[in-house]
């Protein structure tokens, strides 16, 4: 199957995984969801034939913990089913934070100018959610996690192709926007249509992450 219909056949799957959300059917919603991250590791696949490596692997990997992670947090009414779901995808941002550091021609340099930030946004992040009973932890960690992942993303620049820089760096920020809204929805304030952001947002995020992972040239 040509990578790029698979990319077409993703879109529409999100598209319709949106739908649920906005007419709130369960039913749909599960029907759709799960089939959004094997569809991206099947594009992977097929990007890749002939030319696996520990790149390729990594980056599989992490999509199979966000589909883990995904087909867990359908059932987030039990408190048990939203931590597994949450500890599923703080390894797949360990596993993103790997393969974008993997997927440099160097050492990333450290700059406090591009990473300050990142760090002003995490604090007032922290700020509006915590503490949070039992899940301070849970969220202090994770947060400290995706924005190590976005970090990284933003250090690539000059150390990959521009294409890869940028569609992995848009792709991390969209995951970030994607997981601040589901955390402030989850634990301080109920948002309009928070559903269809989330799942926008995170989409659009994993896509733009493996393409542009994928453009990286070893």
């Amino acid at each position: 199957m040509n990578p790029r219909f698979l990319i077409y056949i993703y879109g529409v799957v999100a598209i319709i995984n949106l739908y649920a959300s906005y007419i709130s059917s369960d039913q749909l919603n599960q029907y759709t969801k799960p089939l959004l991250m094997p569809l991206l590791m099947l594009y992977v696949y097929r990007s890749s034939i002939g030319k696996t490596t520990l790149k390729v692997l990594l980056l599989f990997l992490a999509l199979l913990f966000s589909w883990l992670g995904d087909v867990v947090l359908m059932y987030q009414s039990e408190q048990l089913f939203f931590m597994i779901g949450i500890a599923f995808f703080l390894l797949a941002q360990g596993t993103y934070v790997v393969v974008l550091r993997k997927s440099t021609y160097q050492k990333p340099e450290v700059s406090f100018q591009k990473v300050l930030p990142f760090i002003i946004y995490t604090g007032v992040l922290f700020y509006i959610l915590l503490p949070a009973g039992d899940f301070t932890a849970p969220i202090a960690i994770y947060g400290s996690v995706i924005m190590t992942m976005t970090i990284m993303a933003r250090l690539r620049e000059g150390n990959t192709s521009q294409e890869s820089y940028r569609m992995a760096f848009y792709g991390s920020l969209l995951f970030v926007a994607s997981d601040s809204i589901l955390a402030i929805n989850a634990f301080d304030t109920k948002l309009p249509y928070a559903g269809i952001f989330i799942m926008s947002t995170y989409c659009a995020a994993q896509l733009l992450l493996v393409k542009g992972l994928l453009k990286h040239v070893e």
